[in-house]
C-alpha cells in the first residue's frame, strides 16, 4: 500500500514539475546542455550575436542549476539563474518533492530554441525551447518512474546583473 501511494505521488509531483521543469542531473558538474538558439525570426528588434552567445550560455547555465537543485531537493541551488515565477515554481516544485520523498534526476539530451521575441530595448526575450530529456522519478536512490520526453517550453528571460535570468519557464503541449 506504501509502495502504491508513493508512487501515486511521484506521478502526481511528476505533472507538477512537467510543467516547469526540465534539465541535466549528475552530468551537471562536467558539462553544460546543449543549446543550439535560432534567432532569425525574432523580433521587433535583432538578436547581435554576442547577446545570443550570453543566451546561450546563461541558458544553459540555469538548466543546469535546475537539474542540480530538482534532483538535490535543493531550491538553494536554483542561486540567481532563475527569478520572480520561474523560482517561486521551481522552488514550490522542490518542497513538494521533499514531502513526498521523492526526487527528479534529468538527463538532458539537448534543446532547440527560438528567440520569437527581443523587446526594443533588449532588456528582455522570449525563448521557444523544444528540450529532449530523460526524468527519473526517484524514491532515494530507486527510479520508480522513467520517460523520455520531447517538452516544449516557453522562457521569458531579462536581462540583469550582466547575464540573462529566466523569469518565466513553462511547459506548453506542443507549439
Amino acid at each position: 500500500m506504501r509502495s502504491a501511494l508513493r508512487f501515486g505521488m511521484a506521478i502526481a509531483v511528476f505533472g507538477v514539475l512537467a510543467l516547469v521543469s526540465g534539465p541535466d542531473g549528475s552530468v551537471l558538474a562536467a558539462s553544460a546542455p546543449a543549446i543550439m538558439i535560432n534567432t532569425e525570426h525574432a523580433a521587433p528588434r535583432e538578436v547581435e550575436e554576442t547577446t545570443q552567445k550570453a543566451l546561450a550560455r546563461d541558458y544553459a547555465t540555469a538548466w543546469q542549476a535546475m537539474t542540480e537543485a530538482l534532483d538535490k531537493n535543493r531550491a538553494d541551488l536554483l542561486g540567481a539563474n532563475f527569478i520572480g515565477t520561474a523560482n517561486e515554481k521551481l522552488s514550490a516544485t522542490i518542497q513538494e518533492q521533499n514531502k513526498s520523498g521523492l526526487h527528479q534526476h534529468i538527463t538532458d539530451q539537448g534543446h532547440n530554441v527560438d528567440a520569437v521575441f527581443y523587446s526594443p530595448e533588449g532588456s528582455a526575450i522570449e525563448l521557444h525551447d523544444t528540450a529532449h530529456l530523460q526524468i527519473d522519478v526517484m524514491d532515494g536512490g530507486k527510479v520508480i518512474h522513467t520517460e523520455s520526453a520531447t517538452v516544449h517550453y516557453v522562457a521569458l528571460l531579462t536581462a540583469a546583473e550582466n547575464s540573462w535570468k529566466i523569469r518565466v519557464l513553462e511547459a506548453v503541449p506542443g507549439f
